[in-house]
């Protein structure tokens, strides 16, 4: 009896370690982390097959003019080279975008959010998540039996 309990265990703690096994709530916490920290790699694992598929969708368009993306990526104060353009992944795309002074001058201040507990409704988890007094709802899907960031929640970005 023993034996079955410990070999229980030992399938609980690797299903953990392998499959992810982080609550919605530290999903967010690990996105905003990612997005703090200008860690585009962070924020990539946290979101769904969904929203990187439209990402990548974009990356490939950007990449049909890496020319006039590179020009144009200048106007947001990005220095990027057309080769550098062609080799974009969506966690490089998303780390280079954070580093912009642009972008981080219009960045909230993430050190005051609180993130709340989820409710799960079967393959869906709504996140409280309140910043500056407002709160809005991070949806997040079961994929693969791990959370990641949906489509919809996506939305407070």
């Amino acid at each position: 009896m023993k034996k079955f309990a410990l070999a229980l265990v030992a399938v609980f703690v690797l299903s953990i370690a392998c499959f992810g096994g982080e609550t919605p709530d530290q999903v967010v916490k690990n996105l905003f982390d990612g997005v703090q920290n200008g860690d585009g790699d962070a924020v990539v694992t946290c979101l769904s097959t969904e929203v990187l598929d439209g990402l990548n969708e974009g990356l490939e368009e950007l990449k049909t003019d890496p020319e006039g993306t590179a020009a144009m990526a200048v106007m947001m104060g990005i220095e990027i080279t057309p080769e550098e353009v062609s080799d974009l992944t969506a966690g490089k795309a998303i780390t280079i975008v954070l580093s912009s002074e642009m972008v981080t001058a219009e960045m909230p201040d993430f050190s005051n959010v609180e993130i709340g507990a989820a409710v799960i409704d079967g393959d869906v988890a709504m996140v409280p998540v309140t910043m500056d007094g407002d709160t809005e709802e991070i949806e997040l899907v079961l994929e693969n039996g791990n959370w990641k960031i949906g489509g919809e929640g996506m939305d407070f970005m």
